[in-house]
């Protein structure tokens, strides 16, 4: 395959907690708030356990975080305290069905708290950002452990409210979620862009940045507006840590783009 020492024609940003859903206090909403971005999620499984009769802390819902959404739940359901809670609850151990019924209260709780003025609305520098990228002819693409309803909403709010919009989003109903590489595959396939070491996928959680290292993307790790700090981010080992989406332009045009021209990789790899 011919070397690639062109430009970045795609970065694709994860959406809550890097494009909006930042951290705020907003215990006067949610008493039991942490303080932490990417809160939609967690209110939701929190609605959703306690109308089941289960008390599941916001430190426990967290700990999936970046996964599909039914997904999420799933590991949730599988922790041992949380088991042990249905089973109090419920009289017997969980099963698919059960697993299934919840999802789909999920769905609608979710999408109401994704899309609330509070939540959705943009990390500062973002627009910015996005702008100065699309002026420069990168496009922009999305993904998220969002179930469609949420997703689409969030997507149509900031669009409408605050003039975000993306060139292309990942379908994370039909395409296989993270780690694996097949969300960014679903961008790169919708905007025609390829190959790999001309994307950067952005994202606040390792789950994501695992996702674009096995798509072969470069990876930028946000460690001050999303769900993990800046040792879990470190962890996944990402080409770049920064601060927030408002740092990518600069990371873009100083730092990944000179590497490619010298035939560098994402990962650290050199091309020969």
């Amino acid at each position: 395959m011919p070397r690639y020492r062109g430009r970045i024609r795609l970065v694709i940003l994860d959406l809550a907690g890097t494009v909006c859903d930042g951290p705020q206090d907003l215990r006067r909403l949610y008493p039991a708030d942490d303080g932490k971005a990417v809160k939609s999620p967690v209110v939701a499984f929190d609605r959703i356990f306690t109308k089941h009769g289960m008390a599941v802390d916001w430190a426990t819902i967290r700990k999936p975080m970046g996964l599909f959404k039914k997904e999420h739940m799933r590991k949730l359901l599988e922790d041992p305290v949380v088991a042990t809670q249905f089973r109090q609850a419920h009289g017997h151990d969980w099963t698919e069905p059960d697993l299934d019924a919840m999802f789909t209260e999920f769905r609608p709780v979710v999408k109401e708290i994704a899309t609330s003025p509070e939540l959705v609305r943009p990390i500062a520098g973002v627009k910015e950002a996005m702008d100065e990228l699309r002026a420069a002819g990168v496009l922009l693409g999305c993904d998220t452990g969002y179930p469609v309803e949420a997703a689409t909403g969030v997507y149509r709010t900031l669009a409408e409210q605050y003039g975000i919009v993306f060139d292309v989003t990942a379908d994370s109903e039909r395409v296989k979620g993270r780690p694996g590489p097949f969300l960014v595959y679903d961008c790169m396939d919708k905007a025609n862009v390829y190959p790999a070491e001309a994307v950067v996928k952005a994202d606040d959680v390792a789950a994501g940045i695992h996702e674009g290292r096995n798509a072969g993307a470069w990876t930028a790790a946000l460690y001050a507006t999303g769900d993990n700090d800046y040792d879990r981010l470190a962890a996944a080992e990402p080409d770049y840590l920064v601060p927030g989406v408002r740092y990518l332009p600069s990371l873009i045009f100083n730092e990944i783009e000179p590497r490619l021209r010298r035939g560098e990789l994402p990962g650290g790899a050199v091309s020969r």
